[in-house]
């Protein structure tokens, strides 16, 4: 009897547990976009599956440095959706501190620094048959000066450990557990 109410017990542990680690949620969907415009880094998300689908709406973006610390964040300040970027392709990205009409300044940007690890959250959100769907998108990145002296974006990574540095260019991101079991 004492066997089969531990084993019972185990089995039971182990179906909580599988059926909750299934029903977590992504941290992001995909990799945001990061690209230079005007000496800035600037950010989009891709037109993956999804959001050809169905028309996704631009709401939320953060820039935070990977070791802690928001640098700049904004947000869709007004439902009139008029004149809002979507930065939904290189072409209609947004820049690093620039102003935007119906974009509030949640934090205003502080300067970005050579060799420091960051990474850029963007979230999206449509509506459609009676249901709400949303879409996240981040990207780590640093920006470096080349053998020429122009700023470049690279990679960042935690090596899997959280200890954050600038990827060399051409060099691959190292993901830890974590980060394979809750990325896209």
């Amino acid at each position: 009897m004492h066997h089969f109410v531990r084993d019972s017990m185990i089995i039971l542990i182990i179906t909580l547990f599988s059926s909750s680690a299934t029903a977590m949620s992504r941290l992001y969907d995909a990799e945001a976009v990061v690209t230079i415009r005007n000496g800035n880094p600037c950010f989009s998300y891709p037109q993956d599956e999804e959001i050809v689908k169905r028309p996704y709406s631009f709401g939320h973006l953060s820039v935070s440095k990977n070791r802690g610390g928001v640098m700049w964040d904004v947000g869709i300040a007004i439902s009139d959706r008029k004149e809002l970027p979507e930065p939904n392709s290189s072409d209609s990205c947004i820049e690093y501190n620039h102003i935007y009409p119906g974009v509030e300044v949640l934090k205003t940007a502080e300067p970005l620094q050579i060799g420091t690890p960051y990474n850029v959250f963007i979230h999206v959100s449509a509506r459609g048959n009676g249901k709400f769907y949303e879409r996240k998108y981040l990207s780590n990145f640093c920006i470096v000066q080349n053998d020429n002296g122009k700023q470049v974006l690279v990679g960042a990574s935690g090596g899997g450990k959280g200890e954050w540095h600038c990827l060399n260019p051409g060099e691959l991101q190292k993901r830890g557990f974590w980060e394979k079991m809750f990325a896209h």
